[in-house]
């Protein structure tokens, strides 16, 4: 599988606070990757790092063999990343159309986005249902759809997703995976998934990374991860089921 995303040796500082201390990671071209830990275990600084918003002091990104460590959010977003972030946050006094086309904001190809936003209906029916409706007013479940069918709206070769589960119901939980699962299958786009939740998180990826205090400690394919006791107990949580 050829890499599509490579962090090499990445050190990144909050002032004198080393947050990330040397890691090196790997998303190959339409891959689901896992991104694990606990709180301020450097999950959301890499996920930072990835799209721009915190300058790494040493170390070097790569999208397709580009380097892009020292590129704006913009000219990531160009050349091929889109991000969902954390609590979806949708455009709220938007209508659902107006949110998807927002995803949309570094094209100027008029015609290729007005071509998208009809696949995002179609692979998003009930999105469609609701086209003119403030995304506001959606459920939780129906938000989340729109955050991903809005970071698709770029064309983007990585998707880089923030706790997708996060603050849904348990019922709803099981389909926003498969949702991913599918976007990846059926539409060839890459997956970063920073989750939490370790157990959910691997159970649609092929491989994951696990974070502690800044640094990977741990990583390996995901069915690997989840059947490691040890591994399990030390560093994916008591929340995963035995």
């Amino acid at each position: 599988m050829t890499d599509l995303l490579v962090l090499d040796d990445v050190h990144v500082y909050y002032g004198p606070f080393h947050a990330l201390r040397g890691n090196t990671l790997t998303v190959g071209e339409g891959e689901i990757v896992s991104l694990l830990g606990g709180n301020a275990s450097g999950k959301s600084t890499t996920m930072k790092t990835i799209l721009g918003l915190v300058k790494v002091r040493s170390g070097t990104v790569q999208l397709a063999g580009r380097d892009i460590t020292h590129a704006s959010t913009r000219a990531r977003v160009q050349s091929g990343i889109a991000s969902v972030p954390e609590a979806r946050r949708v455009f709220p006094q938007m209508t659902v159309d107006e949110n998807l086309l927002a995803g949309a904001y570094t094209r100027r190809d008029k015609a290729g986005v007005a071509e998208d936003l009809e696949r995002m209906r179609d692979h998003f029916p009930r999105l469609a249902e609701r086209r003119r409706q403030e995304a506001g007013t959606l459920s939780g479940g129906e938000q989340q759809m729109l955050a991903f069918a809005r970071a698709l709206m770029s064309r983007p070769k990585l998707v880089c997703m923030d706790e997708p589960t996060m603050g849904l119901a348990p019922k709803l939980v099981d389909q926003v995976l498969d949702e991913i699962a599918r976007i990846n299958a059926e539409l060839g786009v890459a997956v970063l998934l920073v989750e939490q939740q370790a157990e959910l998180a691997l159970s649609i990826a092929s491989r994951g990374y696990v974070l502690a205090t800044g640094e990977i400690v741990l990583q390996g394919q995901a069915q690997e991860l989840l059947d490691d006791p040890q591994i399990r107990e030390a560093y994916l949580g008591k929340g995963v089921a035995s």
